[in-house]
């Protein structure tokens, strides 16, 4: 059985609540036993990255309720590990572009002319790509790009490409920056973050990844902010406040997060445990007007 340890540490909840509910009932219903050993109560976790803010309500249990939490993590099954382990790899890579990249960068698709190299290969050709990129952007007097790539190397029918996406910062012209790519094509288009940043992007450069490194970054981008606060809300405030979510949701968002505009909020329950997982999606009015639509999560 798949045991906690294997659990990346920010899908623990995605792993014990996965499935989409409605049906409050269930998730709300309490054994009178752990009603009285410990009770429920909820916690926020804030997660800042960029003009993207994610807030996530999730429960935090008494003794006896805590011990059985514990006994349903440890004998999740490794496809609902893996499963939660892969949303909250997406989730890390998408804070990231959120938190360091805009529409004033750039993503950047490398690929080859002639022979197809193999993959270790093609991790020294955008090493030497990014070396002549950051000599010209020193001699502009400009600083370090910021990068995250992934090389996708899936085989299509009996040929196989490889090829390289890549987050870049910009600062010089595209023509320059496909410039420095000698080994074929490059391609320089500026990022358009849409209602989820830079959510479709980041996901869309590491789809094919399987059993090599996903990405790679640079040294020294900026981190999501993360914060943590045991909410005032009782078990009873909770329900309501899940039960009202599917109209009321924006309204709620708006008073709890100040400044910012909703885009999304998803309710989740547990075929384990009791309570709800929520998480939401928030932006700031200011990114919205030049951002495109897009459909909610």
């Amino acid at each position: 059985m798949a045991r906690m340890e294997r659990l990346h540490t920010d899908a623990e909840w995605d792993a014990l609540f996965d499935v989409r509910t409605t049906a409050l009932e269930r998730a709300f219903a309490v054994e009178p036993l752990e009603a009285r050993v410990g009770q429920l109560v909820y916690r926020t976790r804030t997660v800042r990255a960029g003009a993207v803010t994610e807030c996530e309500v999730y429960p935090v249990y008494g003794r006896t309720q805590e011990a059985r939490a514990r006994r349903a993590r440890e004998n999740l099954s490794p496809e609902r590990v893996r499963r939660a382990n892969h949303a909250a790899a997406l989730r890390r890579i998408v804070r990231l572009a959120n938190a360091n990249f805009t529409d004033r960068d750039l993503h950047v698709t490398l690929t080859y002319a002639g022979a197809v190299p193999d993959y270790d290969q093609a991790q020294r050709d955008v090493r030497n790509f990014l070396r002549r990129l950051q000599r010209l952007r020193a001699r502009r007097g400009l600083t370090r790009a910021k990068y995250i790539y992934s090389i996708e190397d899936n085989d299509a029918g009996l040929k196989k490409r490889i090829h390289t996406h890549m987050l870049l910062s910009g600062g010089i012209s595209r023509e320059e920056i496909e410039a420095c790519w000698r080994r074929g094509w490059a391609n320089a288009d500026r990022l358009q973050p849409n209602a989820e940043g830079l959510a479709a992007i980041a996901r869309y450069i590491t789809k094919s990844q399987k059993n090599r490194k996903k990405w790679i970054c640079s040294q020294g981008l900026t981190q999501p902010t993360v914060t943590v606060s045991t909410t005032k809300l009782s078990r009873r405030k909770i329900e309501k406040l899940a039960s009202e979510l599917p109209q009321l949701w924006k309204e709620v968002l708006r008073k709890a997060y100040p400044g910012m505009e909703p885009v999304m909020c998803e309710t989740w329950g547990s075929d384990l445990m009791p309570g709800v997982f929520i998480r939401a999606q928030l932006i700031r009015p200011d990114a919205m007007g030049t951002w495109r639509e897009a459909p909610l999560l």
